[in-house]
Order: structure tokens, then C-alpha cells, then sequence
């Protein structure tokens, strides 16, 4: 078998399940464990898929819909929202990026703290803070009704006029290949101005975004910047975490 149908089968099944493993790409194709990691490895530098520890998964160009993600782990999500509520004093002024984790954050603050003054492009979070905050300002913009979130140049240029005490912030995906990535380009470019307009920006990262890789590279992000998540980093994607002096908390 020629390399390129080799190359053709296993992107096929990657692009059919989450996660292919180099034991089953051997089986199914006949050829070495070797032979089969060597494929992998070209087709991950050609950017056609991710490589992971033993086989590879696919690089999503598309995040899973908020629907979904909504149901996904929330157990963790809710212990990495209680977390960073404990971060966040009464008063205090805090931007939130939409997403279900950083809405899992909300909800605690929404019933732990008072007075707080709310900045975020999420219709659903800027709702979870009526009569719960001193003031909720929802930035203008495009609404991308998938996420029900607002984005975009005027999302952009509304945020631009605020300072806030801290921002918490989702990720499309952490993997030892990609670092931090994204689904677009629009998301990408607020979230890394939200944290560039807060003193304390934190990250919030749950499980499942471990070994995900978007289509979008982000940029360095700002510093000082703090992490929560709720499982053990996987050593790979810890050292881009000490490369990027990020403070990494684990709940």
C-alpha cells in the first residue's frame, strides 16, 4: 500500500471518532507501529491532524455547540466556577467570555457576591447577573446566535473603552502541539483583549479542552495570567504553561 492511501485511510478515521490509537491503525492497515507513527507525524506537520500519545485525533474547525458543551463535564466546571467566585470580592469589576464554564463562574458569583459591575458579550451570562450586580453592561456587536454571544469589530471597540479588576476567560482548546487555540479568528481577538483590559485575567479550562487543538493559533497572551482547571495537566502541556509563566490552579 502506497503511502498516500495509507495517509488517506487514517484521515478518514480520524475525521469518524474522536481519537484513533496506533495499535487499531495497525491492525487496520497491516503495516509496523513505526511505520504507522511516522504517518501520523506527517500528517500533524502538515497540520491534517493532531498527534497525541499513541495515535491522533482530528483538528476541529468547528467547536461543539454550546448545547453540548453545556452538558459536557459539568461537574468539573462547576468546581473550577466555585473556585474562581473564591478569587473575586464584592465590588469588584470582572469581564466574562462567553462560554459554559465561564457561565458555571457566573452563576456562583451571581449568588455569592453583591455589587459587582458586570462587562460580557454573553446575552445568557449578562441575564444571570440581573438584580444580582451593581451594574451589567453587555457589549455591542454581531450576535452569533449559536452561542447566543455577541462578536466581532463592534464587540471589539465597545470592550476597548473598559479597564476591569479581572476577566475570566474560556479556550477552544490546550494541546502540546497547538498551545492555546481557537475556532475564529473573531473569538480569538476578543478573548486576548479582554485580558489585555483586566488587571487579573484567569483562564478557565476544563478537562475536555486538553488535547484539542482549533484552527486558530492564539496570540502570547498577557502577563501576570492565572489558570483554574479541574484535572491534572498532562506533563506535555505543562511546560507550555511554564514557558508562558502561567499560574496554574487545580480544583
Amino acid at each position: 500500500m502506497l503511502p498516500s492511501e495509507r495517509h488517506a485511510i487514517i484521515l478518514r478515521e480520524v475525521s469518524r471518532q474522536p481519537a484513533v490509537s496506533i495499535r487499531s491503525l495497525t491492525e487496520r492497515l497491516g503495516v509496523s507501529r513505526e511505520t504507522i507513527r511516522k504517518d501520523i507525524e506527517q500528517l500533524a506537520q502538515e497540520n491534517r491532524l493532531n498527534q497525541v500519545r499513541g495515535g491522533a485525533t482530528s483538528i476541529l474547525t468547528r467547536e461543539p455547540s454550546m448545547v453540548d458543551r453545556s452538558q459536557t463535564n459539568p461537574e468539573g466546571k462547576a468546581r473550577i466556577g466555585a473556585r474562581v467566585a473564591n478569587m473575586i470580592a464584592d465590588g469588584a469589576s470582572v469581564i466574562i467570555d462567553n462560554g459554559s464554564t465561564t457561565l458555571a463562574a457566573a452563576k456562583v458569583l451571581a449568588s455569592t457576591r453583591r455589587d459587582l459591575i458586570i462587562y460580557t458579550n454573553d446575552l445568557t451570562i449578562g441575564s444571570v447577573f440581573v438584580s444580582a450586580a451593581r451594574e451589567v453592561i453587555v457589549l455591542g456587536g454581531r450576535l452569533d446566535f449559536s452561542e447566543n454571544a455577541t462578536i466581532g469589530l463592534d464587540t471589539l471597540d465597545h470592550l476597548g473603552r473598559y479597564h476591569a479588576d479581572f476577566a475570566l476567560i474560556g479556550v477552544g482548546g490546550l494541546s502540546a502541539r497547538g498551545g492555546f487555540t481557537d475556532f475564529s479568528l473573531e473569538a480569538a481577538n476578543l478573548r486576548h483583549l479582554m485580558m489585555e483590559r483586566a488587571q487579573n485575567p484567569v483562564l478557565l479550562v476544563d478537562k475536555t479542552k486538553f488535547g484539542v487543538v482549533g484552527q486558530i493559533a492564539m496570540k502570547p497572551w498577557p502577563r501576570p495570567l492565572s489558570m483554574v482547571t479541574d484535572a491534572k495537566v498532562p506533563a506535555d502541556i505543562s511546560n507550555i504553561l511554564d514557558d508562558q509563566s502561567i499560574a496554574l490552579t487545580l480544583v
